[in-house]
């Protein structure tokens, strides 16, 4: 039997509510967690409001974070979800696309021009993009699910616009784009038709555990390809008694999924 890969992705939500000590204390408690599940995650991803919410002490924090996700042998998605004119997207892309950041996740609302800086910045440091499609908060239906003048829905749309971007792009060695998708697993009934309309993206699918995806649904998300799925899991595994067993245990309801779909 072929040993399990991981494609699990550590979400590094340090609440305040839940963790004491302001910016230190959630740069320790994402060490810690860190530690423990690392071995059972592929990439790990902050989620920067966690972090900027304290300020210059909480950058500190998160850099601290990163780097250690890095130092782990994880891959560091910078859950930022920026997106903003295109004067101000050149900041924000200069702001994360750099070491020890692989990846930052981006929002599309202002079209092409606002995302051609991070598209740019990505081209030239070899890092990548996760571009917002359809999220998986129970409101993202409001707009996204909108129906358009041909009867598709407004995600759709964006779907497609993430692929000619990840056009413009060279190819990952696995074949797949440098920009990927973010696509909630709270959703699985959309993961078909996302992925026949994106098949070179990687998808980012956050939303398994506290918001009640299931990863055992997942299996289209792959597209043929392993590195096509990163499930991505926060809350179930950061707070959880155990995060290294929660961790091991979503790897391998994932790879399950993988097996009941892979060529």
């Amino acid at each position: 039997m072929a040993s399990r890969r991981s494609q699990v992705v550590l979400g590094l939500d340090p609440d305040p509510a839940r963790v004491d000590g302001g910016a230190a204390g959630a740069r320790d408690f994402c060490l810690r967690v860190i530690e423990q599940a690392a071995p059972h995650c592929v990439a790990a991803k902050p989620q920067m409001a966690c972090f900027e919410r304290f300020g210059a002490d909480g950058w500190r924090a998160f850099e601290d974070v990163a780097q250690a996700a890095s130092d782990a042998g994880l891959l560091v998605i910078a859950d930022a979800k920026r997106g903003d004119v295109d004067a101000t997207a050149r900041h924000y892309a200069a702001a994360f696309l750099r070491p020890p950041i692989d990846a930052v996740t981006v929002n599309p609302m202002l079209g092409t021009d606002a995302v051609q800086p991070f598209l740019d910045a990505a081209a030239a440091t070899g890092t990548g993009l996760f571009v917002l499609v359809r999220t998986s908060n129970p409101g993202a239906a409001e707009l996204e699910d909108l129906l358009m003048a041909d009867g598709r829905p407004w995600h759709e749309a964006v779907a497609e616009r993430v692929r000619a971007w990840g056009a413009e792009l060279p190819p990952r060695e696995s074949g797949l784009s440098s920009v990927g998708a973010v696509v909630g697993a709270t959703v699985p009934e959309r993961v078909d038709r996302l992925r026949e309309l994106m098949p070179e993206q990687p998808f980012l699918l956050p939303g398994v555990g506290a918001q009640g995806g299931d990863p055992a649904l997942l299996g289209p998300a792959f597209g043929g390809s392993i590195a096509g799925a990163l499930v991505s899991a926060s809350r179930s595994v950061i707070y959880a008694d155990d995060p290294a067993s929660a961790a091991r245990d979503l790897r391998d309801v994932v790879w399950a999924a993988w097996e009941s779909v892979s060529p």
